[in-house]
């Protein structure tokens, strides 16, 4: 029969399916109310979509989200993960008085797979970045299908060295290789298209932990086109400010290129600073890193497309380190309208129960706000695993710890996991 028929009454399953996918685009949206162009996708807003679905299923956090605030009710979570396609989204907050709905910080981190259908980025465990209305550090978008002409623009979006992670040798995280086009195709004849033709890197979320001071999302990436492991454990602190913590460990030598790639609105406006340690500065966004041997860092020309067929000019960040085994740890504050006045540097760490220079590092970021003065401290034991941590005045048993001191030193907050302590090394305070 040329006939489709279709069943009286849709099943309940359906229902359900539908409210996953809108739930998705609840968190995914930027406060703008754009969705990132993850993969081969194009940033665009469906929010029109979202307030159909708040009125087929009477949901007020989706009518909130569709009408940026202006009606309906905030959603329950600023923090979720969705575990199928392995994308985390984080935010400051849904806007209150104090902040707009469209100021409020977001940030979607991807530790999936690559996807089906030849349509998947080489981006495992890259990020975008938005805050007061920007998008900071973004997702290169796809901007064409077409391998024609003098540079292949198909591939290089796609690539791995387009999108906010570390790219090993060149090389892309996935196999994708040149393969000739198949007769009775669309494609002209004689011509090569570029093919997957490996599996996707190994990749999982760790650990996520969310509280009101602190979240921390740890994702891991093994490729099978190298032997370096990448892990990255991203911090948000303070609903104010982000860590994003890079190692990588392998037996053999590599360079690694760690990516930020910036909006197009950074485009003739972002500069490096000089100095040993990296102080980047960009419209709404400054970026840090502490002086590390071997580390060079520059602002590259690279571009983003947000629409099919149309790219921009927009800088890439991009900080270069040839060895086996490599950490990077960055420091992004976003800005409204002054840049802040912060520094990083790093902090010897010694252990017990491992040799002498396998200790990893600890990080001190001060703030100059207003007169006063305000110091974190971020530790991440990067696999390592020793009965107890000397960090500066501090002693610590544990994976990872946060913890923030006033000018006096006085520790006025301590974050870490379930079973870690926290202790001055010659005083009975301590924290767990």
């Amino acid at each position: 029969s040329d006939t489709l028929s279709l069943p009286d009454a849709l099943p309940i399953s359906l229902d359900t399916v539908l409210q996953r996918g809108l739930e998705f685009s609840l968190h995914v949206h930027k406060p703008d109310g754009v969705v990132p162009s993850l993969s081969d996708g194009d940033a665009r807003s469906h929010l029109d979509l979202l307030r159909q679905g708040a009125e087929l299923f009477g949901r007020a956090d989706m009518l909130f989200v569709a009408t940026q605030g202006a009606q309906g009710k905030a959603p329950a979570e600023r923090a979720v993960h969705f575990a199928a396609s392995g994308y985390s989204v984080l935010r400051s907050g849904w806007g209150d008085a104090a902040t707009k709905f469209s100021d409020a910080h977001y940030l979607v981190f991807d530790s999936g797979p690559l996807g089906e259908g030849n349509h998947g980025h080489f981006d495992c465990l890259s990020f975008e970045l938005a805050a007061f209305g920007r998008s900071l550090v973004v997702d290169p978008g796809r901007y064409t299908y077409s391998e024609a002409g003098d540079r292949n623009w198909r591939v290089h979006f796609r690539g791995t060295a387009a999108h906010n992670t570390v790219e090993v040798d060149g090389r892309q995280q996935t196999r994708y290789m040149p393969k000739p086009t198949q007769p009775g195709t669309r494609h002209v004849a004689g011509t090569v298209r570029h093919k997957v033709g490996g599996p996707a890197p190994e990749a999982a979320l760790l650990e996520r932990q969310h509280g009101p001071h602190f979240d921390l999302l740890h994702g891991c990436a093994r490729s099978h086109e190298y032997d370096a492991l990448h892990e990255r454990c991203i911090v948000f602190v303070d609903r104010h400010y982000w860590i994003v913590s890079d190692w990588l460990r392998a037996p053999t030598p590599h360079v690694y290129t760690l990516n930020f790639q910036l909006g197009a609105h950074a485009e003739g406006g972002t500069w490096l600073a000089p100095g040993a340690a990296l102080r980047a500065s960009s419209p709404g966004l400054l970026l840090l890193q502490p002086a590390r041997r071997g580390v060079h860092s520059a602002v590259e020309p690279s571009w983003v497309s947000a629409r099919y067929g149309d790219k921009q000019a927009a800088p890439a960040l991009r900080c270069r380190l040839h060895a086996a085994d490599a950490d990077f740890d960055t420091v992004l504050v976003p800005w409204k309208s002054v840049e802040p006045a912060v520094t990083v540097e790093d902090v010897a760490v010694e252990a017990d129960g491992l040799p002498a220079g396998q200790a990893s590092r600890a990080l001190r970021i001060t703030f100059f706000e207003g007169g006063d003065t305000v110091v974190d401290h971020w530790f991440h034991a990067r696999g390592l695993d020793a009965r107890r941590w000397h960090i500066g005045d501090f002693e610590f048993s544990g994976r990872w710890a946060y913890w923030r001191a006033d000018r006096r030193g006085h520790v006025t907050r301590v974050v870490s996991h379930d079973g870690a302590v926290l202790a001055r090394a010659v005083a009975s305070e301590a924290a767990s």
